[in-house]
């Protein structure tokens, strides 16, 4: 599923954005380095729900996950929910 060549775009959805307020700066260098691999392999995260496979999750930074939507037609990654425990 997916392909190789494809780069895709990324959207922090709102709901993302205020869970982010006040995250460490490590926090935030983790997440920005998960996000650059999920542009390029964001189907090499694991399934969210089995019969939507579009919605994965990864983990950031060991101690931080992130919830996503892949929109394989739009080429985008909507990233819509995001926890920090570290």
């Amino acid at each position: 599923m997916g392909q190789a060549s494809v780069n895709y775009r990324v959207e922090l959805h709102v709901a993302a954005l205020a869970q982010m307020k006040g995250f460490p700066e490590e926090a935030l260098d983790a997440l920005l380095a998960s996000t650059v691999d999920l542009i390029e392999k964001p189907w090499d995260a694991r399934v969210l729900y089995a019969d939507e496979p579009e919605y994965r999750q990864a983990i950031f930074g060991g101690s931080g996950i992130l919830y996503f939507k892949v929109d394989e037609v739009n080429e985008l990654i909507t990233i819509f929910n995001v926890t920090w425990i570290g």
